[in-house]
């Protein structure tokens, strides 16, 4: 079956809110089996949004409108369903009309099947869209649905979208069902296994075997295969769970890994202490950086971010500390080196490893890919430690 989603407001078009629903929505229709091809934004117009329902109600069966529900004079959505359903409105409810109970906010939803089309009249705000649809639309459009979508997600980081694309591209070519696609974030790389099948038994069985292979291929550079573990939680579980504390010494990224990490509910158990050092004089007075290293090789170097992650200077030692010292722009105050340099740190137990990196983009952007390449770094090193422990021998 096919679904279609409405979404009615001037404010979206004019770019004053960010639609939340949408993405939302489409989730939603992919694990309800349902086929998606168009989503159309429309202003709170009664015209507009009657030939938005028309153009709709041709091409698919199910059509779901969000926004445009309360009582102000420019809310004509359920005005607008009615006249080009040809029905009464009485008492702000469409005729025939099913209610869907508004929880958390004023304005209820609505149902209207019509000539084998079900219409469903959701409110705008994603904090009671969200709710009402996963608890009255959802079972009631879970048994109109033939087949089932499921999507699984592959989190990788440390290698690029382009690196990534060479080694499964093999694997890709060779499956449609399920398909792979590739999706870059911010210094990840996502793939999402999408399998499509008459029952959730069906779509697990197609799913796995490529996760398997993908394990196979890229097996190294995967922190998850739980679409909701973010890499910050995956790195925050593993030093958790292997008692390790944590500390970091940051300069470019200005506290975002540490940020990130207190994103996790439960860190407080192991994340020790965080210091943001920019200035040369704080990464010599706090963490123990040697005036002739900064004086020699600069702020950043190689040289500068393992002493950062010694923390020499330091009185409170944790397992493992991250460091970060970089460029992030928007310009360079060493000729010989670019923005976007940025070199990452990590101590585990007093042994120091460090990467060099070289980013592209604006200062937020080499920021943030500087944060989750220190997430990721943490992670590989923490691994390979605990990888020595267990088995006393070096990893290759």
């Amino acid at each position: 079956m096919i679904a279609e989603y409405i979404s009615v407001g001037t404010e979206i078009l004019l770019g004053n809110i960010v639609n939340l629903n949408a993405p939302f929505l489409a989730e939603q229709f992919a694990k309800l089996g349902l086929t998606a091809y168009y989503q159309t934004s429309v202003g709170d117009n009664k015209a507009r949004i009657n030939e938005c329902l028309d153009i709709a109600s041709q091409r698919a069966d199910i059509i779901v409108l969000s926004g445009g529900m309360g009582r102000s004079m420019d809310d004509v959505t359920k005005e607008s369903v009615a006249m080009f359903l040809g029905k009464e409105l009485k008492d702000d409810s469409i005729e025939s009309a099913e209610i869907i109970p508004n929880e958390f906010g004023e304005s209820s939803g609505e149902i209207i099947e019509d000539k084998d089309k079900l219409y469903v009249l959701l409110p705008g705000q994603f904090n009671e869209l969200k709710p009402m649809f996963l608890k009255y639309v959802y079972p009631k459009l879970a048994n109109v649905s033939k087949s089932t979508i499921i999507t699984r997600t592959v989190k990788i980081a440390g290698i690029s979208e382009e690196e990534t694309a060479e080694k499964i591209d093999a694997l890709i070519l060779k499956n449609s069902n399920p398909s792979i696609f590739i999706y870059p974030k911010s210094g990840e790389v996502h793939i999402h296994v999408t399998a499509k099948g008459e029952n959730q038994s069906e779509c697990e069985r197609l799913i796995q075997p490529v996760i398997k292979e993908l394990k196979t291929l890229i097996g190294e550079y995967i922190y998850t295969t739980e679409d909701e573990v973010s890499l910050e939680q995956s790195v925050a579980e593993l030093l958790m769970s292997n008692d390790l504390t944590v500390s970091t010494v940051e300069s470019c990224t200005g506290g975002m890994i540490a940020s990130r990490l207190i994103n996790v509910s439960g860190i407080s158990n192991v994340l020790q202490t965080c210091y943001v050092t920019y200035s040369d004089r704080s990464k010599h007075k706090i963490l123990g950086v040697k005036k002739s290293t900064l004086q020699k090789y600069t702020a950043v170097s190689k040289q500068t971010c393992e002493e950062m992650a010694l923390a020499s200077g330091l009185s409170l030692k944790a397992d493992v500390i991250v460091s970060v010292t970089g460029l992030a722009g928007p310009d360079s105050p060493y000729p010989d080196k670019k923005v976007g340099l940025v070199y990452i740190g990590c101590n585990v137990k007093g042994k120091v490893d460090s990467i060099e990196c070289n980013f592209v983009g604006d200062r937020a952007k080499i920021r943030e890919c500087a944060t989750t390449a220190a997430l990721d770094f943490m992670r590989v090193c923490v691994l390979r430690y605990i990888y020595e422990v267990k088995f006393g021998v070096k990893e290759k």
